[in-house]
């Protein structure tokens, strides 16, 4: 199949506004949440990576007003990528390690399979939601698929432009190939992810790509050789060009300063005008040093950020991992 659902999280409809919060559940059973929606906007009421916050002994002595808009009695739902949305018991609150620092969570009785005790993070199994309010799902096409295929010949003009800007942000270095050699090594799509909005005014397409194109090692490289990565949004509108929202960064093959998105699923407000529904994707943007719990609102017009959450975090000088 070209498309393979990143959420299993299904609902027919779109919902009216409403008040909820939103978390995200690690493999080993962690909640942290990280948002609510209190019907009008996005709160952070959530102390997270806050250590100068005193840590609650029992579950009844977690602040009211840190579970946010949905409240301190709202059941928790975690929505699984690849089984049914499961309800979830809470337990004692407990600081736990996110790369070099610690985010306050929440045990639960889920448990995934075991997370790599090497790694500086756990990985997320499912989006965790308090409220009446159901995520939908973001598919992952497969990267053989056709629209993949169109896809690579939409974005490559800009990303030999995102390119050319990220080459010349370099003061002391030049890149060993110019603009027409880099233009003869393939660019390769990586992730493809992408969801289909429906507004009285006809529907559209919002997608995120991670994109590289790998040159040859020098003997200087060691056997890493420097790639160039982009990554963004493309929004299309049947009848116009697309939207390219992309941004580049020349690295090595460790990709050691670069993010990578993995979507949790959307949510939809039936917002009654004729813009149609407000849509926010909910997704992780990671690297080898750090994470971000992130709510963008998607349009026809394109995509904005409008709340990033940090999980936690390394400083750039630490050794990775």
């Amino acid at each position: 199949m070209a498309a393979i659902a990143a959420s299993a999280a299904i609902a027919s409809a779109t919902q009216e506004k409403g008040k909820f919060s939103l978390g995200v559940l690690r493999r080993d059973g962690f909640l942290l949440p990280f948002a609510s929606f209190d019907g009008r906007t996005w709160q952070v009421t959530w102390p997270g990576t806050d250590i100068s916050v005193p840590l609650p002994i029992a579950l009844g002595d977690v602040p009211k007003r840190w579970w946010g808009a949905a409240g301190a009695d709202a059941p928790w739902t975690a929505w699984l990528p690849d089984a049914p949305a499961r309800p979830l018991k809470l337990g004692r609150p407990s600081q736990v390690p996110v790369f070099c620092g610690a985010y306050l969570a929440v045990g639960t009785d889920y448990r995934g399979d075991a997370p790599t005790e090497r790694e500086p993070t756990v990985p997320k199994d499912a989006l965790a939601l308090a409220g009446d309010v159901k995520p939908l799902p973001i598919s992952r096409l497969s990267l053989h698929a056709e629209d993949t295929a169109r896809m690579l010949k939409a974005i490559t003009a800009k990303f030999n432009e995102e390119e050319a800007i990220a080459a010349s942000q370099f003061s002391l270095w030049r890149h060993p190939w110019g603009a027409r050699a880099r233009a003869e090594f393939p660019i390769e799509i990586e992730a493809f992810y992408r969801a289909t909005e429906t507004t009285p005014r006809g529907t559209y397409r919002t997608s995120y790509i991670e994109a590289i194109r790998k040159f040859t090692a020098r003997e200087e490289d060691q056997g890493c050789g420097l790639i160039t990565y982009v990554r963004g949004w493309v929004t299309e509108v049947p009848g116009k060009e697309p939207i390219l929202n992309l941004g580049a960064r020349v690295t090595y093959c460790d990709r050691a300063e670069v993010s990578f998105l993995q979507p949790f699923g959307r949510i939809v407000m039936e917002q009654g005008g004729r813009d149609g529904p407000d849509v926010y994707w909910v997704y992780q943007l990671s690297s080898w040093r750090d994470e971000f719990y992130t709510i963008a609102r998607v349009t026809p017009d394109g995509v904005r950020p409008v709340l990033a959450v940090a999980g936690g975090g390394c400083p750039k000088d630490s050794p990775k991992g």
